[in-house]
């Protein structure tokens, strides 16, 4: 028999608790704002129900409670159902699958919109650092590159295109956003299902497809931002962000704006593959090796995240040095690059492997720092906006 009691007269049999407790949690996540139909109660109910029968018997509910490292409220139980199924699209940007249906989304885009913001200006003079450095064809330093960018406008010339930067942040996540749920139905729909699970492959794809038409749609304002950030200022002036736009498309026309985009786009799978696969096994180490079993914390997830996005980004950085260029030259020289096969010919002939690695450096120091700012800003916001 089982030590509790049950409203309404219910039995203390086994299968009635089993049906109560599941009636419990669609009342109570409800209760607490989240959405939840059939499909995802009927995924939770698996995750739970080990035997498979569709019941959540009491020694299934209190093994899955002993297993759960935080406080074991049905909400936190939620929420950390609801983040195991994340997808990671690149620059730090995760969907969790799901989240559409919760009542506070908009809320969380704006979260996510000003832990992005704020993390990409801290990192702000790493990243020009980082630009400086890949658009040199000649030997580069550190040093000497810092020592350029301060010349050229001193403190506030390190934060030259962070506002373009910022800018982008909100749109970027929303479009993503937004795509990525369209193209989940879209998967869904073309496995015969309404609104099935997808599995990780489909995430995967989904996830991709969608960093990809986000990306393409504000490219060009990454191109500009570019731009700004190797332009040669005479006098410390810094160039009109109008004007520079204006000129870009009268002298190199419309077609300029999305110079690079294809390197830039041919890195989103790989990157996303990469880190999704070593942040499981990251944790999946973590997991047996330091914790005995337990399930990893935020700060131990947290770390997982930052050395597999390191590792992604290592992989696809040769495209990024070959975007770089391509939107950092004018197409209307003589010496402009023909396309992405003509960057890589002339930078192996001239820099050798080493050329296509130009600003690594720089780029991992920014990874730790965005991806703690960003992560502790997300969760403040996440407070604010009584997102908890």
């Amino acid at each position: 028999m089982l030590d509790f009691h049950l409203e309404d007269g219910y039995k203390k049999d086994k299968r009635v608790v089993g049906c109560y407790m599941r009636g419990l949690i669609v009342r109570y996540v409800c209760q607490v704002g989240i959405e939840i139909d059939d499909d995802e109660l009927a995924r939770f109910v698996e995750h739970v129900d080990k035997d498979n029968n569709g019941i959540i018997t009491f020694e299934e509910w209190r093994n899955f409670l002993l297993l759960y490292p935080h406080e074991a409220t049905l909400e936190n139980i939620y929420r950390y159902w609801e983040r195991v199924c994340l997808v990671d699209i690149g620059e730090q940007a995760v969907v969790p699958d799901g989240i559409s249906k919760h009542v506070h989304a908009a809320n969380y885009l704006i979260a996510g919109g000003v832990a992005g913001a704020i993390s990409r200006t801290a990192t702000a003079p790493l990243d020009r650092l980082k630009v400086v450095l890949q658009v040199q064809t000649t030997r580069a330093s550190i040093g000497p590159a810092v020592r350029s960018i301060w010349n050229d406008g001193g403190l506030l010339s390190f934060f030259r295109g962070n506002g373009l930067n910022v800018m982008k942040v909100a749109p970027e996540s929303a479009i993503k956003f937004y795509a990525y749920e369209m193209l989940k139905n879209v998967i869904a729909r073309t496995k015969g299902e309404e609104q099935g699970d997808i599995g990780a492959s489909g995430r995967l794809v989904a996830g991709g497809l969608a960093g990809a038409v986000a990306q393409t749609a504000i490219y060009p304002m990454d191109l500009v931002k570019t731009r700004l950030q190797t332009h040669v200022c005479e006098g410390g002036k810094v160039p009109n962000l109008g004007k520079l736009s204006k000129d870009i498309l009268i002298q190199e026309g419309p077609r300029a704006f999305y110079r690079g985009l294809i390197p830039s786009l041919l890195g989103i799978i790989p990157y996303a593959g990469i880190d999704l696969a070593a942040y499981e096994t990251l944790k999946d180490m973590s997991r047996i090796y330091i914790l005995h079993d337990s399930e990893p914390g935020a700060l131990v997830q947290l770390g997982c995240g930052t050395i597999s996005g390191a590792l992604g980004a290592t992989c696809v950085y040769p495209l990024q040095v070959v975007r770089t260029r391509m939107q950092a030259q004018h197409t209307n020289t003589d010496a402009a690059y023909k396309g992405m096969s003509d960057v890589f010919r002339r930078t192996f002939q001239h820099e050798g492997l080493r050329g296509f690695y130009k600003g690594l450096f720089p780029n991992l120091l920014k990874v730790v720092p965005a991806a703690s700012i960003t992560y502790l800003v997300y969760e403040s916001m996440k407070k604010n906006l009584d997102l908890d």
